[in-house]
């Protein structure tokens, strides 16, 4: 589990996530542009150490824990900006499809206010969050957890908090999580990056990236419409409108003809 005791630009119109596959915040506070297909990697900057991030699929906006207070972090250069106190130990994030930013730690699952950093204790499992959180695209939350001798993946209930233990990851201080492309990743301490099995909770390891990881999140998850689908659906909803209109008005013309 990760140590607490470590010293330590919103635009609307962007409905889906950076164009980095993964970004991994690590335990010097660097943050990297990560590739999970080639293993490359491209040093952004230094934030300070955050215990994790997570990154808003709605807005695009990448939030940081650090210590008691919720950040905003720019992606182009890892500066940072206090939103405010958090109110609990939390060592894990991650949003939901609807926007909500969750965040684990101990033995808890927290919803967190994005405005005022305050976190609400959902509710409490057996677990104990090893460093991280994620949705897969069907929205189940996996928690990566540190209640054995390695580290285990456990899914959790949403509403209740309550915790399920899938099975061993077979490594320790999985401390990054981040579903993509169908498959959920976890990041090591020691610079490792898995696959993770969802169904067993077996750990594979795929590369060392050589990053220590702190915490991990990107493009991924659960789904959010894509701006051009809005965009389609917004024009085949006004051409429906015209094609009414125009039906509307020519019924009318027929009417006067009629008349006439």
């Amino acid at each position: 589990m990760k140590s607490i005791l470590i010293a330590a630009g919103l635009s609307a119109a962007a409905l889906v996530g950076t164009a980095q596959a993964t970004l991994i915040g690590d335990s010097g506070g660097g943050l990297w542009d990560y590739d999970t297909a080639t293993n490359n990697k491209t040093l952004i900057g230094n934030t300070g150490t955050m215990f994790d991030i997570a990154l808003d699929p709605y807005t695009n906006v990448l939030y940081g824990v650090q210590g008691s207070g919720l950040y905003t972090i720019d992606q182009t250069n890892a500066s940072t900006a206090r939103v405010g106190t958090i109110g609990a130990s939390i060592n894990g994030l991650t949003f939901g499809s609807d926007g909500t930013l969750y965040g684990s730690g101990g033995h808890g699952l927290y919803s967190l206010n994005k405005s005022t950093g305050a976190a609400n204790l959902i509710g409490t499992g057996a677990y104990v969050s090893s460093g991280d959180i994620a949705f897969d695209d069907a929205g189940n939350l996996f928690l990566s957890s540190s209640t054995g001798p390695l580290d285990s993946l456990w899914s959790l209930d949403i509403n209740t908090g309550n915790g399920t233990l899938i099975g061993n990851t077979g490594y320790n201080s999985v401390y990054g999580l981040n579903y993509l492309n169908g498959t959920l990743y976890g990041f090591t301490q020691s610079g490792l990056t898995l696959t993770l099995d969802t169904l067993t909770g077996t750990g594979t390891e795929l590369f060392n990236n050589g990053i220590a990881a702190y915490g991990a999140d990107g493009v991924g998850g659960e789904s959010v419409p894509e701006p051009a689908s809005i965009a389609l659906i917004g024009l085949s909803l006004l051409g429906l409108a015209m094609s009414r209109r125009k039906v509307n008005q020519a019924g009318k013309l027929r009417l006067r003809i009629s008349l006439i």
